[in-house]
């Protein structure tokens, strides 16, 4: 069973995005469920990048981002995003 000193250090933080759309200003919870897609791909993309060596990259993860990474881990350099 997995207790609260096997998960990994992470950060909460409050991103709100606000809209014009109604007289509140303020958008609905339809969009909760993609809001961790986001995330859940740049881990994915900086443990692949892990696994090879090369520097994490932050969201946008651009092809030119992952090439100057991968060509990092390449020349042994730690060349950033």
């Amino acid at each position: 069973m997995p207790r609260a000193g096997d998960f990994c250090h992470f950060e909460l933080a409050n991103n709100p995005t606000f809209t014009d759309r109604n007289p509140l200003g303020v958008k609905g919870v339809g969009e909760a469920g993609t809001l961790c897609a986001i995330p859940a791909v740049m881990n994915a993309v900086n443990e692949a990048l892990q696994r090879i060596g090369a520097p994490g990259v932050e969201a946008p993860a651009t092809s030119e981002r992952l090439w100057r990474a991968i060509r990092a881990a390449r020349n042994g350099g730690s060349g950033g995003s």
